[in-house]
Parts: structure tokens; C-alpha cells; sequence
């Protein structure tokens, strides 16, 4: 460690991003692909980095005289590297974490402290954000430990007093989170999700329940958004609060009117905001649940503006015609989605598809839960990646009851917003959100759902 004690004097950092790099740097390489290290390591010597600290079975591969490479055993060395280069956070750290409704509460959150002029940041699947600013797009939900430090300590530069981080449960079993102690936990579901990578419904919820429990402080506390998943908890020697006792004691009284206009009533506090899916309320509850849990005190504004773009997204209203857009990719999302409407259409149409390289088994889940709440399924290509588009489709219209194909995501949503024009209804578009990318193999296409709803459904 002495190697390291002499850099930091001499004022060099720690990045985990080859594009941060610079000749003061020292580059945490965390891949263990021989083809991936090599590219990374090309990418340091064109950013003037010579400083490489890598894991230790690069040993015998790493006699290059164009660096200095140091290596670690295991994460718990990086951890403890680490703490000569960054200082325990003062931040308030808020983790929001659970299958469904992690982007939104997080995002949520962040915006709600900025609208009531309180310093907070956010680090999830929507970027880097100091206040209401984007700083920075982020590869994963959760980034990996060094790059999570380096971000807490541009909030706390940036004077902020919160952050708010999505927090996966891969992110966790791959250490990305490293030793870091949340102030607030908020669990707001345990479905099924990345069983792909966990294998089976049970690893997936111990990798929720274990990362609660391991990075706690002895002052944190834990909140859920349902009370059904509290005994799940008992291990856990917190206290656990849930959102129907909050929405109990504070009186908060939700008023749902005509096309979308829900009213929030809670103590002296009146808040609107417009939504027809009573999932988006629930998550404003749980957004409101933080912020008093926070403050021991309710907001003075709340608006729209603390919902993230293609989250159950209104991206078109007109009487008895509305289109939504959102990012539902899972069986419970989906379900969420369909279930939870709090109005009654004469038709409901949903544009979607299922990503590619991804656990394929949910797909006939999805397929059936769709149908079973949708009068018409209009199954096109989400992220086909290097699977085959047209066996995804096919395997999706086999398992629906009334679908229809369509390859190119711009004809499906043209084709929706037809059907909606001559019959009052719903349109979802669904899987990819606020996306503006689509992968086919190695090619990227630059395609917004957004852009497309707002192209053909000005004549509605």
C-alpha cells in the first residue's frame, strides 16, 4: 500500500472510466476478459494514464514499459485501497431498491428535495444528476464501487446534502457497491427479475434481503412499500416501517377525477399530479414516505415535473384517447401496468416486444399477462441484441390471444396510434421508456418512442 500512499500525496485519483483518465491518474481495470483488458488498456495509454491497477491474474501478461501495473486479490483489497483515496461519505445515502419502481421513486426523490430547494443528487438508470441537472449517462443501474465514489464526492463538491441510488441486485453480488452504508433503505417489491443471472427466485430475493442487512449502519432505517414482504425481513434486527401505516397516520386521502387528474391530500398538504395507473400513485406515496422519513415534515410542492420521462409517461391526452409510454420489460411490470388502471376504456392496445440476450424464460409470462389485460397486442423488436428478432416475435404472438406482428418498432406505434384513431382507448408502448437506442446484433439505431408518438399522433 506504501505504492499508493506516495501517488495520493502527489495529488493522483482513482478512476474506474477510461474516458475520465489523465496522466494523474491511476486506472482501476476491473475486468477479468483477456480481450476486454487489452482494449481498455490501449484506451489508458491514449489518455496518457500509466498507472494500472488491475487484478492480480493479469500478473503474467502485464510486462509492458508503458505502465506501472499494480494488482488486487479480491474486492475486499480494492475496498480497502480505496480508503486512502476517498474519505468516508457525509452525505446522507439513500438506497431504493426491489423489482419494480426503483427509477422512479430514486429519480423522484431527488427532484422532489430540488423543487423544496434542498441540495440532493441521484445515481441510477437515468444518469448522474446534481439537482435537476444531468451530469453524466451511466452504463448500469448501479456503476461499480470506485465509480459510485467518485460520483458522492462530485455531489458533495456540488454541495448536496442526499443521494439518492438505485440499487440492483447484481450490482451487489458483483461488489459494486463495496462497503458502502445507506442512512435509508427503501424496498418497494420482491418479484421475479435477472433470474438469468441468479438462477432461481430465491437467490434473487436473498441478494435483496442480504445487501439490506450487510450495509446497514446501526442508525439506518428500512422502509417498504408493501407489507407483505416484512416477515421476509425478520432477519434483519432494523426497524422496518411500512407504507400503509405512513399513509394511516398522516391521513392521506387520495381523490382520483376524469382523465388522469389524481388529487393527494395529506394532513394540510393538497398535491396534484396526472396519472391513470394506480402503481405511479403508489410510488408517489412512497416518494412522499421518504421525503417525511427524511425531514419529519411534508413537502410544500409537489408537480409532475418528479416523474422521470417513460415511466407510465402521459405522452398523449385527449377525450377518451390517451397514449402512454413506458418501460415495462417483466410479467409484474406488465401486470402492474395493465392492472392498475383507474379508469375503464373501451379499448386497451399494447406495442411491445422483449429484449434479446436476456432471460428468456419469462417471455411466454409476459406474453399471456399482456394479452389476458389488452384487447390487441402489436408485438414488434425491442433490443433483439444477437438473437434472431423474428424468433422473439414469433414466440411472443404463439403465446398471445390477439396479436399482430409487426418488425419495425416505427410502423408498430404508427399502426397503434391508427387503431386509436378510430376507437376510443388506450395505447401503451412499452419496453423501452426513455431509450433512444436500438441494438441489432453489432449495429445501433438512434429511435425514440417519444419522437414517434408526437410525429404521427398530432392528427388524432
Amino acid at each position: 500500500m506504501k505504492h499508493f500512499k506516495i501517488l495520493k500525496k502527489k495529488r493522483f485519483k482513482l478512476f474506474s472510466n477510461w474516458q475520465e483518465l489523465n496522466s494523474k491518474s491511476i486506472y482501476v481495470l476491473g475486468t477479468k476478459n483477456e480481450k476486454n483488458f487489452d482494449f481498455y488498456i490501449k484506451k489508458a495509454l491514449k489518455n496518457n494514464c500509466k498507472y494500472i491497477y488491475c487484478h492480480e491474474k493479469f500478473r503474467n501478461r502485464t510486462h509492458q514499459n508503458n505502465f506501472i501495473f499494480f494488482y488486487y486479490k479480491d474486492n475486499s483489497e480494492l475496498i480497502n485501497t480505496a480508503k486512502y483515496f476517498f474519505s468516508t461519505p457525509k452525505i446522507k445515502i439513500i438506497f431504493i431498491t426491489g423489482t419494480n419502481g426503483k427509477t422512479s421513486i430514486a429519480y423522484g426523490c431527488n427532484k422532489l428535495l430540488t423543487l423544496n430547494k434542498i441540495n440532493s443528487s441521484y445515481i441510477g438508470t437515468l444518469g448522474f444528476y446534481i439537482k435537476s441537472k444531468r451530469v453524466k449517462k451511466l452504463t448500469n443501474t448501479t456503476p461499480d464501487y470506485i465509480e459510485i465514489l467518485n460520483l458522492i464526492d462530485h455531489a458533495e463538491r456540488s454541495k448536496c446534502k442526499f443521494i439518492f441510488i438505485e440499487v440492483s441486485s447484481i450490482g451487489y453480488m458483483e461488489g459494486r457497491l463495496g462497503d458502502l452504508r445507506y442512512n435509508l433503505c427503501l424496498l418497494t417489491n420482491l418479484k421475479s427479475d435477472h433470474l438469468d443471472y441468479h438462477k432461481n427466485l430465491k437467490n434473487y430475493h436473498l441478494a435483496k434481503i442480504e445487501m439490506i442487512k450487510n450495509l446497514s449502519k446501526k442508525s439506518s432505517k428500512i422502509l417498504i412499500q408493501d407489507y407483505k414482504i416484512k416477515n421476509k425481513l425478520k432477519s434483519i434486527n432494523k426497524n422496518v416501517y411500512d407504507q400503509n401505516n405512513f399513509i394511516k397516520n398522516h391521513n392521506l386521502i387520495t381523490e382520483i377525477q376524469n382523465y388522469g387528474i389524481v388529487n393527494i391530500k395529506i394532513n394540510k398538504n393538497k398535491f396534484q399530479i396526472s396519472t391513470i395507473n394506480d402503481f405511479v400513485l403508489k410510488n408517489t406515496i412512497s416518494i412522499l414516505h421518504i421525503y417525511h422519513s427524511l425531514f419529519r415534515r411534508h413537502p410544500n410542492i409537489l408537480n409532475k415535473s418528479i416523474f422521470p420521462k417513460g415511466r407510465s409517461d402521459i405522452v398523449f391526452k385527449k377525450t377518451n384517447k390517451i397514449i402512454i409510454i413506458d418501460y415495462a420489460h417483466t410479467e409484474d411490470a406488465f401486470k402492474n401496468l395493465l392492472t392498475s388502471l383507474n379508469q375503464k376504456f373501451d379499448k386497451i392496445i399494447v406495442v411491445y416486444g422483449c429484449g434479446g440476450d436476456r432471460d428468456a424464460s419469462k417471455r411466454s409470462d409476459i406474453a399471456k399477462t399482456v394479452s389476458d389485460y389488452s384487447n390487441l397486442q402489436i408485438i414488434t423488436d425491442d433490443n433483439p441484441r444477437s438473437e434472431n428478432p423474428k424468433k422473439i416475435r414469433d414466440f411472443l404472438s404463439k403465446n398471445s390471444k390477439n396479436a399482430i406482428s409487426i418488425a419495425n418498432r416505427e410502423r408498430a406505434i404508427k399502426h397503434g396510434i391508427k387503431v386509436l384513431s378510430k376507437r376510443n382507448g388506450l395505447l401503451i408502448i412499452a419496453g423501452k421508456g426513455h431509450e433512444d437506442k436500438q441494438i441489432y446484433k453489432n449495429k445501433v439505431i438512434n429511435i425514440s418512442d417519444h419522437s414517434i408518438v408526437k410525429k404521427y399522433a398530432k392528427n388524432l
